[in-house]
């Protein structure tokens, strides 16, 4: 397969998850309500599509402006490698030491709101740090 093709496929499963994101919202709400809002689809298909065309519009005045600049050069690639590597066993030893203190402060059931909130704020730290590496 071509990476054209590749591209195109790429984009289509992308576009096509957002779109299934917004149903199953949309069947949610409905579970939980009693009342489908029919009403989302419209907004949910016309916003991946039109996300996607911005998308495409920059991406072609971003080549059209730098031809043959490339987005990474090998410092950058390696500045983010030790990052991310640093951020990763230091993430997973900060983490291994609060879940051993709030073991042994007697918290053996953690919700799972809290969970989601950590891991949110996981992912957070890493992009965002990620972020200001490639800047530097």
């Amino acid at each position: 397969m071509s990476v054209k093709k590749m591209q195109i496929v790429i984009w289509i499963v992308i576009i096509g998850c957002m779109i299934i994101g917004g149903f199953l919202g949309i069947h949610l709400i409905g579970k939980k309500t009693g009342e489908y809002p029919y009403e989302l689809v419209f907004p949910i298909v016309i916003g991946s599509g039109g996300g996607f065309l911005i998308f495409l519009a920059i991406s072609k005045l971003n080549k059209k402006r730098n031809v043959n600049v490339p987005d990474f050069d090998e410092r950058s690639i390696k500045l983010i490698q030790k990052y991310l590597m640093f951020a990763l066993y230091m993430l997973l030893f900060g983490l291994g030491i609060a879940l051993l203190i709030a073991y042994g402060m007697g918290i053996q059931y953690v919700e799972t709101g809290f969970l989601i909130i950590c891991l949110f704020a996981i992912y957070m730290i890493l992009g965002l740090g990620t972020l200001v590496v490639k800047r530097l």
